[in-house]
C-alpha cells in the first residue's frame, strides 16, 4: 500500500489526559518576540477553511522544506536470520530495501505470545548514537558498539522492554548510524546522502525508511497490520512524529524527548560544512576530528558529523527577517484524528515552547469532523480491542442501543487521542514515562485490556 492510499487508524475512548494550557510562555534566550513572530502557527495556515483543505496546505509546506517522497517504490526483498531465542521472545536480523541501492537493518523481537495470535507491532527508533544505532536500543550496547548496555535507568532499551511487554517490535538503523554507516565514512555525515538527494533531507528520508518499515511489518502474517506504532527518544522521538504525520498508517506514536522547536542554540537545523565542503569525509584521507564539547560531554572522540537535517531551512537562518511557513504544532495536527502522545522532561517542555503547541493542535482533535478521504474517528473506535465490550456492558445494563452508543462516542471527536506528559529530570526515558507509554499503546493499539 502506498503512502497516498493509507488509512487512518484510531481507538476506543479513554479519559482525557489534559494538562492546563498556558496561554504563553516567555522566550527563550534563543529567539526575541520578533523571532516568534516569524514562525506561522497552526492557526495562521488557511483559517476557516475546512481542515482538509489546510491539513493539505500543511502537507505541502513541509514537503516543501523536507522534499519529496521517492516516486518509484522497490520490492522489499527482505532478508530475515534468526540470531537467538531467549525469555520468551525470539530475536532475528532484518533488512529491506528503502531505495534501489539502499536497504534499512533492523532488529525484529518477536514475543512467543504473537506466534498464537496477531499483535500490535511498534517501530523503535533510536536516539542520537555514535555507531551503535539499534542495538542500544535492545540493550546490546551503549552509544558505541564498544560500549556496555547504558544503565537501564535511563531506558535508552524501549525496543527490548515493548517487547517484554508484549508487542512485536522493529528497532531500526538510521541512516549514517548502527549498519548503515559507509565504512568509507563516518557516523552521522549526512553529505554523502546530500550529494546523492540534494532536493531531499535527512528527515524526509528517514521518514521514509520508517515508512518502508510499516511496509515490511505489514508483510509479516504475526504482526497485527491495522495497529501498528511508533516510539523514538530524542532524535528517535523527533523522528517518530515525522513519520506519524505522514504514514497514516502508523495507528498510535509516542514522541519523547525529541526537539518540536525551530529555535536551536546553533544553526543545527541546516548547518553548512567548514568552508562550504560537501566532500565526505573519507577514512584513510581525513584525519579524525572531535567537538571539544561533545568530548567533555560524552568522554569520549565522536568523529562525526556535520548532520543537516534539513538544507532547505537555511534560509530561514541566513535572513532573520524571512518568515517561516509552518511550526511543529502543524506537524503534530497533521498525526489527527490517530493517536499521539508527546513526553519529555519539564525542562525540555518550556524550552521548546510546547504548551502554545499543544493548544493549537488540541483545537483539531476535539473539534474533530469526518470528510470524504479522511478517516473517521467512530470507524476507527469501533475496530478498537474492546469496543464489543462496550455494546455489551451498556446494552445489558443500561438498555442502550449500539445506535445510542456510537452517537456518544462521536461526539467525542477525537479528543482523547492527543495528550502530553512530563517528568522531572534530565533527558532521558526513565520509568514513569516508559509507564505513561506502555499504557497509551495498551489502548490505542488494543494489546491488552487487563
Amino acid at each position: 500500500m502506498r503512502p497516498t492510499e493509507r488509512t487512518y487508524r484510531l481507538s476506543l475512548l479513554v479519559p482525557i489526559l489534559v494538562l492546563a494550557v498556558q496561554a504563553s510562555l516567555p522566550l527563550g534566550k534563543t529567539a526575541s518576540a520578533d523571532d516568534a513572530r516569524r514562525i506561522t502557527h497552526l492557526s495562521e495556515i488557511l483559517p476557516g477553511r475546512p481542515w482538509p483543505e489546510r491539513r493539505k496546505e500543511i502537507e505541502r509546506r513541509w514537503l516543501d522544506l523536507l522534499g519529496e517522497f521517492p516516486k518509484v517504490v522497490p520490492e522489499l526483498k527482505p532478508l530475515i536470520r534468526e540470531v537467538e531465542a531467549k525469555d520468551g521472545i525470539t530475536r532475528y536480523h532484518v533488512s529491506f530495501q528503502t531505495e534501489a541501492d539502499d536497504r534499512v537493518t533492523a532488529w525484529l523481537l518477536v514475543p512467543d505470545a504473537a506466534r498464537k495470535k496477531a499483535t500490535a507491532a511498534i517501530v523503535c527508533v533510536h536516539s542520537t548514537t555514535w555507531g551503535a544505532g539499534k542495538d542500544q536500543v535492545i540493550g546490546l550496547t551503549g552509544r558505541r558498539p564498544v560500549d556496555p548496555p547504558r544503565d537501564p535507568r535511563i531506558g535508552a532499551d524501549y525496543g527490548r522492554t515493548l517487547a517484554r511487554h508484549g508487542f512485536v517490535t522493529l528497532s531500526i538503523d538510521l541512516l549514517t548510524d548502527g549498519e548503515r554507516i559507509d565504512p568509507e565514512h563516518r557516523v552521522m555525515d549526512t553529505r554523502a546522502f546530500y550529494l546523492k538527494h540534494p532536493e531531499w533531507s535527512i528527515v524526509g528520508k528517514n521518514t521514509w525508511d520508517i515508512m518502508r518499515s510499516v511496509d515490511f511489518l505489514q508483510t509479516l502474517d504475526f504482526v497485527d497490520s491495522r495497529h501498528i506504532g511508533c516510539t523514538g527518544w530524542s532524535l528517535g522521538g523527533h523522528t517518530a512524529l515525522f513519520a506519524a504525520a505522514f504514514d497514516e498508517r502508523i495507528t498510535a506514536t509516542v514522541s519523547n524527548g525529541g526537539v518540536l522547536d525551530w529555535w536551536r542554540n546553533v544553526d543545527a537545523w541546516s548547518r553548512v560544512p567548514g568552508g562550504d565542503n560537501w566532500r565526505p569525509w573519507t577514512r584513510g584521507v581525513d584525519a579524525p576530528t572531535s567537538s571539544k564539547r561533545l568530548e567533555e560531554r560524552f568522554g569520549f572522540r565522536t568523529n562525526s558529523g556535520p548532520y543537516i537535517y534539513i538544507r532547505k531551512f537555511r534560509p530561514y537562518i541566513d535572513d532573520p527577517s524571512k518568515q517561516i511557513p509552518v511550526d511543529f504544532d502543524s506537524l503534530m495536527a497533521m498525526v489527527a484524528p490517530r493517536a499521539l502522545l508527546v513526553i519529555s522532561s519539564e525542562h525540555e517542555f518550556s524550552r521548546h515552547r510546547f504548551f502554545p503547541k499543544a493548544r493549537e493542535t488540541l483545537e483539531v482533535y476535539v473539534n474533530w469532523t469526518d470528510f470524504d478521504g479522511l478517516p473517521s474517528a467512530l470507524k476507527a473506535r469501533q475496530e478498537r480491542l474492546g469496543y464489543a465490550e462496550t455494546l455489551e456492558y451498556y446494552g445489558s445494563n443500561y438498555g442502550q442501543s449500539q445506535k445510542t452508543i456510537d452517537a456518544k462516542l462521536e461526539q467525542l471527536g477525537a479528543g482523547d487521542a492527543f495528550s502530553w506528559f512530563s517528568f522531572p529530570g534530565g533527558h532521558a526515558f526513565p520509568g514513569v514515562a516508559r509507564r505513561m507509554t506502555f499504557a497509551w499503546f495498551d489502548r490505542w493499539l488494543g494489546r491488552t485490556m487487563d
